[in-house]
């Protein structure tokens, strides 16, 4: 396991005792510790803001605040901070150096909160295939066109794990909505516990997937989209806002890319979305657009296009969050 992924599963506090103990022993080469360092120049997360499954002890917290999965605290210019877990202690001096360095160009860098929002099956490991209902009406399930979850085929290796999503057809079992050449699967996730973190409406989630396709033959390749969106209200309400084009959705964001033609290489779709802080729930759409294919009776079938490892991270400033905060009382 590389230094990136033990400490990516350090900051959304997946690391396990043998990890951790990885992590710390990896730490102790000087060429880790520059790769550490620069992590957290980007993130700005410690020592202010940890995942609440990471906070061991809090020593002498000033302030402090549980906002769903996250734990915010400010500490007194007294406090210990390195007390907080062994991975701190290990990299003391990197972390005095990144405190100073983030003072440089003399403005404080903002400290950044990331936690990750668990979909359902997000990288269809589970052999379950996806409901061909069209544009689901609950929370957890992937719902879209017709579709199936494969492991390697088509001289395609999933992205992550073993196995993957594959489009098959641009219909469901649902008539709406009526499209000549697009297949189509949606998440809904519910963020209503994540509301206090959304609530100065600067919170902004990230979200990607990756996608591929076998090779094409001339014409026009296919290409493949990620969308978000955020809405308030019930799920049923997106297909109503969707059948008679309301457009009362609070916020979206989309990304396209044009297939590369490569089978042996995985395209990534990325983007971002600042979460409004009425927003009740996200739906995260993956789209695969035909190039080639001619639609039949107005359905097209799709000869090898996948997707996998589908990922939505929230981000929020912790300056924002604990400006919130009361101040404790003595």
């Amino acid at each position: 396991m590389t230094i990136d992924e033990l400490l990516q599963r350090w900051r959304d506090g997946s690391i396990t005792a043998d990890q951790l103990r990885l992590l710390n022993e990896t730490l102790a080469e000087h060429e880790n510790q520059d790769a550490l360092l620069e992590n957290w120049l980007i993130e700005s997360s410690l020592p202010d803001c940890l995942s609440a499954s990471s906070v061991g002890e809090r020593g002498n917290v000033e302030r402090g605040h549980n906002t769903g999965s996250f734990v915010c605290v400010e500490k007194s210019h007294s406090t210990k901070w390195l007390s907080f877990r062994p991975l701190t202690a290990a990299a003391a001096g990197l972390v005095f150096g990144m405190l100073s360095a983030a003072f440089v160009f003399g403005y404080p860098t903002p400290r950044i909160l990331q936690q990750v929002l668990n979909l359902a099956n997000p990288g269809f490991e589970e052999p379950i295939a996806p409901l061909p209902d069209g544009i689901p009406l609950q929370f957890g399930v992937w719902s879209g066109d017709y579709s199936e979850t494969v492991g390697e085929q088509e001289g395609i290796i999933p992205h992550e794990g073993k196995r993957m999503f594959r489009f098959l057809r641009s219909d469901s079992r649902d008539a709406f909505p009526s499209r000549a050449n697009h297949g189509n699967m949606y998440q809904f996730f519910d963020i209503r516990p994540w509301r206090e973190a959304i609530s100065t409406g600067t919170a902004v989630v990230d979200w990607s997937s990756w996608f591929n396709c076998i090779r094409e033959q001339g014409g026009t390749p296919s290409q493949f989209e990620a969308s978000m969106w955020a809405f308030a209200g019930e799920p049923s309400f997106v297909r109503k806002n969707w059948e008679e084009k309301l457009h009362q959705e609070l916020g979206y964001s989309t990304w396209r890319l044009v297939a590369d033609g490569d089978p042996k290489t995985w395209q990534r779709v990325t983007g971002s979305l600042i979460v409004p802080p009425e927003t009740d729930f996200l739906v995260i759409e993956l789209k695969a657009i035909a190039g080639n294919e001619t639609p039949v009776d107005g359905v097209v079938t799709f000869a090898g296009h996948y997707a996998d490892d589908v990922q939505m991270v929230l981000r929020t400033n912790a300056r924002d969050q604990l400006q919130k905060l009361p101040r404790a009382r003595p």
